[in-house]
C-alpha cells in the first residue's frame, strides 16, 4: 500500500533510510530541512501487508528519488512519477537514485522517461579519516585558505564560472550557493591567491548521518599542485569528526583515483534519467 507520509512518520522513515544513509542522504536532508509536505516537496511510503515500510519516494520540485528494499511496489511508485511528470511545469522531470532501485522502475516508466539518456555515476563513500592525516600538507605562503561564508559567494562563483566542468553555473546557481551558505545547508573551504579564488570544495545535503562532497574545483592555471586535495582533507576531517559519513559522485577516472587516495571507496552507482 502506498500513501503520503507525514510528520508522524518521521522516526520510522529515518530509521528505514538510515540503513543505507549514504544513498539516502538527499531524502534525509530534504525531509530534515523541509518536512513532508510543501508546495515543492512531497514524500510517499510503500508498506507491505504487515504495515512495514519497504520503500520511500521523494518529490523535490521536478526531481524524484526512490529508495526501497525487497519486493516493493515499483509500478505504484512509477504511477506517481508519471502523474506529476504530466503536469505542465517549467523544466522536465528527472528520476535519480541508487542504480538498482532506479532500474526497478524502468519497465513502468518507458513512456515518461528517456532511458536512452540515462547517466550512471560512480558513488563513493568515506567512513574514516585513516588516510587523511598522511595527506595533510602545507600550502604556499601566498595562498590563503578560508572557510566559506555568504560574503564569499561572489568570488567562489567566479571560480566556478571559469571552469568548463561548471559551465552551467548561472545566476540561479549563484543565488543557491549564497543561500546554502546563509542557511548552513552547506559549508566548505576555498583558497585565495592574489584576491581571487583558485580552489574550492563544499558539502551539500547534510543530514544527521552523512553529507555529500560537491563543487570540487581548481582554477586551470593552478592544477596539479595538490590544492583541491588539501581542501578535501580539511573538510572531510571536520565532517568525519562529527560522526558523519561522506559521499560523492564521479565519472572521471582521474578524479576517482584522487578520491580513493583519500580513502573513498566505491559502494555502487547513482543513476539519473530525464523526462522524454
Amino acid at each position: 500500500m502506498i500513501r503520503r507520509l507525514n510528520e508522524a512518520d518521521r522516526q520510522p522513515v529515518f530509521d528505514f533510510l538510515a540503513e543505507e544513509s549514504a544513498f539516502n542522504l538527499f531524502i534525509l536532508a530534504d525531509i530534515q530541512n523541509y518536512g513532508f509536505e510543501t508546495d515543492f516537496q512531497a514524500v510517499w511510503g510503500d508498506f507491505d501487508e504487515c504495515g512495514r515500510l519497504r520503500a520511500v519516494l521523494l518529490r523535490y520540485f521536478r526531481s524524484f528519488i526512490p529508495y526501497g528494499r525487497g519486493d516493493f511496489d515499483a509500478e505504484g511508485l512509477a504511477r506517481i512519477i508519471a502523474r506529476h511528470a504530466a503536469e505542465p511545469a517549467r523544466g522536465g522531470a528527472e528520476l535519480a537514485g541508487k542504480g538498482e532501485v532506479v532500474a526497478r522502475l524502468r519497465p513502468y516508466t518507458q513512456a515518461v522517461l528517456d532511458w536512452s539518456r540515462r547517466r550512471s555515476l560512480h558513488f563513493a563513500e568515506l567512513s574514516d579519516a585513516g588516510r587523511l592525516a598522511a595527506l595533510s600538507g602545507n600550502l604556499p605562503v601566498d595562498v590563503r585558505p578560508h572557510r566559506m561564508t555568504p560574503a564569499d559567494a561572489p568570488v567562489i562563483a567566479a571560480l566556478y564560472s571559469r571552469i568548463v566542468e561548471f559551465h552551467s553555473f548561472d545566476d540561479q546557481r549563484k543565488r543557491e550557493l549564497r543561500h546554502s551558505l546563509e542557511t548552513g545547508a552547506a559549508r566548505g573551504y576555498w583558497l585565495e591567491y592574489d584576491g581571487r579564488a583558485v580552489a574550492a570544495v563544499k558539502t551539500a545535503a547534510e543530514n544527521p548521518f552523512s553529507a555529500m562532497i560537491v563543487g570540487v574545483a581548481t582554477d586551470p592555471g593552478f592544477r596539479r599542485r595538490g590544492f583541491a586535495t588539501q581542501l578535501m582533507v580539511r573538510l572531510c576531517s571536520e565532517v568525519l569528526a562529527e560522526g558523519k559519513r561522506l559521499c560523492l559522485f564521479y565519472d572521471n577516472p582521474e578524479a576517482g583515483a584522487i578520491y580513493k587516495r583519500l580513502g573513498f571507496r566505491d559502494i555502487g552507482r547513482w543513476d539519473m534519467v530525464p523526462q522524454r
